[in-house]
């Protein structure tokens, strides 16, 4: 499925509201790479994705100090990983990054650039950059090497 999206959200509630519908159209093994600053948004996201999979989002953390968080339940389960403290794209290795790949869920990873190498050839992007204190620009692209 290629997929190109290039929306201004206007708020929070809007973020969650936009990842909640795209829920619908990503299936097992899919990984979505969420990429933005501190404070962009990329968490919000997440909420969103685990209320449009039927996951309550009140139990979505970002996962800044364990790496991953797993969300059982719903229409996929959820992997949800945040890698703002990864040295190096090998480390993701120590977590079972290869084994969460190979498992029926979905795999929603904060500042996925930094894991280089390790990113599957296809996977979907989703950037989202500040445009003012509410606003942001949520670009989704469907990226394959």
């Amino acid at each position: 499925m290629a997929l190109a999206l290039n929306i201004v959200s206007h708020s929070e509630a809007e973020t969650a509201a936009l990842a909640q519908k795209l829920a619908l159209f990503f299936r097992a093994g899919d990984v979505i790479v969420l990429t933005g600053e501190l404070g962009a948004g990329k968490t919000v996201f997440v909420r969103g994705l685990a209320t449009g999979l039927g996951i309550g989002e009140d139990l979505v953390n970002s996962p800044s100090f364990t790496v991953v968080n797993e969300y059982p339940g719903g229409k996929l389960p959820l992997f949800h990983f945040d890698l703002y403290r990864l040295g190096d794209p090998s480390e993701l290795q120590e977590v079972g990054w290869d084994e969460y790949r190979r498992r029926d869920g979905l795999i929603v990873v904060e500042w996925g650039e930094r894991a280089g190498y390790q990113l599957p050839p296809a996977y979907y992007r989703v950037k989202i950059t500040p445009l003012n204190e509410q606003q942001r620009q949520i670009d989704v692209a469907y990226l394959e090497s």
